[in-house]
């Protein structure tokens, strides 16, 4: 369900955004999507072959983050006041998200390879 709803609601940004970043906050809200997409990937992670295969999903969705992040730095950065706006907004998600993701973001831990995967994608954003 959680990947259901992830995968609608990162369809209904790139929609409402025609393809593109148009603002900041849009592109704060893709890549939260995305980070939620990744969890999903972790879900279903309950062995080594699992895994395997988890990692490669998640270097691909770090691959599309690499790409929001190129979009974000495109756009002109908000000021003092805009930035303290998005992140009481975002701030509220990304609780909500830290709490639901402890438990997969054990599996990282757990298997090396999805750890790599994860650090690789992690690094895309920047």
């Amino acid at each position: 369900m959680l990947r259901i709803m992830t995968v609608f609601s990162l369809s209904l940004i790139l929609t409402a955004c025609g393809g593109g970043i148009d603002s900041y906050e849009e592109g704060l809200e893709a890549q939260a999507a995305l980070m939620k997409e990744m969890i999903g990937v972790l879900e279903d992670v309950t062995d080594e072959a699992s895994a395997e295969k988890a990692a490669g999903k998640i270097e691909s969705l770090g691959g599309r983050m690499g790409e929001v992040a190129m979009q974000i730095s495109e756009l002109p950065q908000p000021d003092a006041k805009e930035m303290q706006e998005i992140a009481k907004q975002q701030r509220e998600a990304m609780m909500e998200f830290q709490q639901d993701s402890v438990a997969q973001m054990m599996k990282l831990a757990q298997y090396p390879v999805l750890q790599e995967a994860w650090m690789n994608a992690l690094s895309n954003t920047r």
